[in-house]
């Protein structure tokens, strides 16, 4: 079973990114991606998106990297708001907010009552942070608010109200700058983790490129690489595979540990024909298939496929030995 509870920042990954992906150098790290988020606004506005998930069944980790605002701290008499998390009853469990008082980001935790947490950090302008943000949901709510892996603010409130651990993070954008410059900030490479720290993890986004191995999808590669989720590769009999092979972003260069391979696919089921997916990698001309997962038959949903090893023979991934074709099985 995948760890990967989301991947990604592209218009499809996220509610309410559409007209905001941009390939502003400024705004991501070209060593795991091509573009990012690109917010611009005025402080009296808020222009938010929001990144869902399958319910947890630990901590919840998420990281992502964060471009600060162009501007000054804000110089109203207001909070800001950076982040808010709520769990699958639409009951906000947590936040991470900026205060009118000191420009600090602070952790609350929202349980039976709201907690604020004490801060040691303000954002640069123009500077790029790491963030991670841990949250724990059982008698208690613990948020704790991580920059460039060194923790500056975290909170506890009592949960005696059952509330449940978060399936959504809203990126609310509100009151974070000067309110009288327009500004622009960035985010970019979005990991959420069930029970795995996100602090040090990095993801190199790599997409399907040419035709592999296997065809038998009707649509084929053209309709899974053009990013548009109208354009849909469907399978109507159980066992057909689709592979290609990758392009994009590798990591680092010189980086010695590779903690995982992950596939990504959105997914939805027919009225008819199979009923779950997997995705599978093709190593010296022989498959590895993942364990399938099933989609939602309402709308497209992410399915991950996760292999922490090596399939061919258990060993660590090394850059010599990552996957060149990758694909899609149905089931």
């Amino acid at each position: 079973m995948s760890y990967i509870l989301h991947l990604g920042h592209q218009v499809t990954d996220l509610s309410g990114a559409t007209g905001l992906i941009s390939t502003d150098a400024t705004g991501f790290d070209p060593a795991y991606d091509v573009n990012a988020v690109k917010i611009t606004a005025n402080n009296g506005s808020s222009v938010p998106f929001t990144a869902t998930w399958a319910e947890p069944t630990g901590d919840v980790w998420i990281g992502f990297r964060y471009r600060a605002p162009s501007v000054n701290a804000h110089i109203i008499a207001q909070d800001g708001i950076f982040l808010e998390f709520y769990d699958a009853a639409n009951r906000q469990v947590g936040l991470v907010r900026t205060e009118r008082d000191d420009e600090k980001y602070r952790a609350m935790a929202v349980g039976d009552t709201s907690v604020d947490g004490a801060s040691s950090f303000v954002a640069a302008t123009n500077q790029a942070y790491w963030v991670d943000v841990k949250i724990a949901v059982g008698a208690d709510i613990t948020i704790e608010f991580h920059i460039d892996g060194v923790l500056h603010s975290s909170a506890t409130a009592a949960n005696t109200g059952g509330k449940g651990r978060p399936v959504r993070c809203v990126w609310r954008n509100l009151h974070l700058f000067d309110f009288y410059n327009p500004a622009t900030w960035y985010y970019a490479h979005i990991a959420v983790l069930d029970g795995v720290s996100t602090i040090g993890r990095r993801f190199a986004r790599r997409a399907p490129d040419l035709v592999g191995t296997y065809d038998a999808f009707s649509g084929g590669i053209d309709a899974i690489k053009d990013g548009d989720i109208a354009t849909r590769a469907a399978s109507d009999i159980a066992g057909q595979r689709l592979s290609f092979s990758l392009a994009g972003p590798t990591g680092p260069a010189g980086a010695t540990t590779i903690a995982g391979v992950h596939v990504k696919q959105l997914a939805q089921l027919g009225t008819a024909g199979p009923t779950s997916i997997a995705g599978f990698l093709r190593l010296d001309g022989v498959d590895y298939d993942a364990a399938p997962g099933t989609p939602s038959a309402d709308l497209p949903s992410p399915v991950y496929s996760s292999w922490d090893l090596n399939p061919a023979d258990s060993s660590p991934w090394t850059a010599a030995t990552l996957p060149a074709e990758a694909g899609i099985i149905s089931s």
